[in-house]
């Protein structure tokens, strides 16, 4: 049986990176989940936020670089009100504008910081998996599922434990994707 879950993506254009990255990670979770990730308007569409689209996200995912940008305040609202799970994650190693330290403070979100890509993608990913085992069965995930999400969770926690530093590895500034590989961190 498949499983069809929705995610909300708030973020700027300048967090094109860990969207690609995101894509990839979810594309590579159990073949019986099915995901619509829908994502901010870009500059040039129409600024107004997918209401439906957030009404039906089971997640929400806001990511923060530099600046904020309309309407993802709006979207931040809109997922609270409709009882999706909500991620947040900010880049430190980008320098915010004063709109987005201000947004950043009063906006009442438990951000989790990451410095680059590769390490956003990690803490997600783990949060992702850790939310679909305390979740279930709200998420109608099988038990073969759980299985592999759980044994997928504890790899993680062997190969980069919570307070350790993380490891640099993979193909540094360019690599090949291969279709069916899983993703190791």
């Amino acid at each position: 049986m498949d499983r069809s879950l929705a995610l909300y993506v708030s973020a700027a254009p300048e967090m094109d990176a860990e969207c690609e990255r995101l894509g990839q990670l979810l594309a590579d979770t159990p073949r019986s989940i099915r995901w619509v990730i829908k994502r901010t308007p870009g500059p040039h569409e129409n600024a107004n936020p997918d209401l439906g689209a957030l009404a039906a996200s089971q997640f929400y995912l806001i990511l923060l670089g530099t600046d904020i940008v309309a309407p993802v305040g709006v979207e931040l609202q809109a997922a609270r009100r409709s009882g999706a799970h909500v991620f947040a994650y900010r880049n430190v190693e980008a320098t915010p504008t004063p709109a987005a330290s201000v947004f950043a403070r009063d906006v009442q979100v438990a951000w989790q910081g990451y410095h680059s890509v590769q390490e956003f993608i990690q803490h997600f990913e783990r949060a992702l998996i850790t939310q679909f085992v305390e979740g279930t069965p709200g998420y109608g995930l099988m038990l073969s599922d759980l299985e592999e999400l759980s044994k997928r969770l504890q790899a993680l926690e062997e190969t980069s434990p919570e307070g350790a530093a993380d490891e640099r590895r993979g193909a540094g500034r360019g690599g090949v994707i291969l279709p069916g590989t899983p993703f190791e961190g």
